[in-house]
């Protein structure tokens, strides 16, 4: 995320003028945002932008979750800024839908929305990564669209848990595509290498398909241990944005290449 900081606000940024809407929508008079408790919107500003919010750059107006909010919009670039804001209004419309909090006046939430759309959009936009849906099992297409919506949101750091379940659950139709028991409790990599093997024994694939199938068992090792430390799955501190999508896209990439083996090795 520290790309995304800037010496100076941008002029083109938030302005004074916007923050008195921005305030009114997320309720931060008195000190306060929204429903958020100290815990919680320290775990969100976390979850969604891998952020320590109780740093001293965010507190040396006051320690108050608003102050905190006012200095985290302050120290983003514009296009931070704007996903600081949609994030936020994200979470509103939560509260409006599960927990009957008032919805906004629309004249309210078409100012707000008119100062997200002013905001420069960032340079990256995220990748469109296909995600196989390869049963009808109602469990994996609920991973799937959870794993897209972190996607969509451009968060791919924090989908690596779910992808790692995913990954998980491919492997095990994989291998009873290939006659192997499914053992539970195993690791992604073991899992993923009883099926390779069973893939070579075959006698299917040629010299490099092989070498790539081993680096592939490797890559899955490390990524168990991504997995373990820097997502969800615990209480880790999360990769970066681009570090997250760089693993979330190496992973489809090698998951389409066991695909394409598979095909060729059992003719599905």
């Amino acid at each position: 995320m520290d790309r995304l900081l800037t010496p100076q606000p941008d002029p083109e940024g938030v302005t004074a003028m916007d923050m008195l809407v921005v305030e009114e929508v997320l309720g931060m008079g008195d000190g306060y945002v929204l429903d958020f408790n100290d815990r919680t919107f320290n775990a969100f500003v976390a979850r969604h932008f891998n952020i320590d919010v109780t740093a001293p750059m965010y507190t040396s107006r006051g320690t108050s979750k608003a102050n905190r909010l006012r200095s985290l919009i302050n120290a983003f670039a514009p296009f931070a800024q704007a996903e600081v804001l949609q994030a936020f209004l994200n979470y509103r419309r939560t509260l409006e839908q599960e927990s009957g909090l008032e919805p906004l006046r629309p004249d309210l939430n078409e100012r707000y929305q008119a100062i997200i759309a002013r905001l420069p959009r960032a340079e990256h936009v995220a990748p469109n990564l296909e995600i196989e849906r390869f049963s009808d099992d109602a469990t994996l297409y609920s991973l799937v669209e959870a794993i897209e919506r972190d996607i969509a949101a451009d968060a791919p750091h924090a989908a690596l848990d779910r992808l790692h379940t995913y990954c998980m659950k491919k492997f095990a139709a994989l291998c009873v595509s290939a006659g192997l028991e499914v053992v539970e409790r195993e690791t992604l990599q073991g899992r993923a290498g009883r099926y390779i093997n069973a893939m070579r024994r075959k006698g299917d694939l040629d010299e490099i398909s092989h070498m790539i199938a081993k680096f592939t068992v490797q890559i899955f090792e490390q990524f168990n241990h991504v997995r373990n430390n820097n997502s969800l799955a615990h209480d880790n501190a999360l990769l970066k944005r681009a570090e997250g999508q760089y693993v979330l896209e190496s992973i489809l990439s090698l998951l389409r290449f066991v695909r394409a083996l598979d095909e060729k090795a059992f003719g599905r």
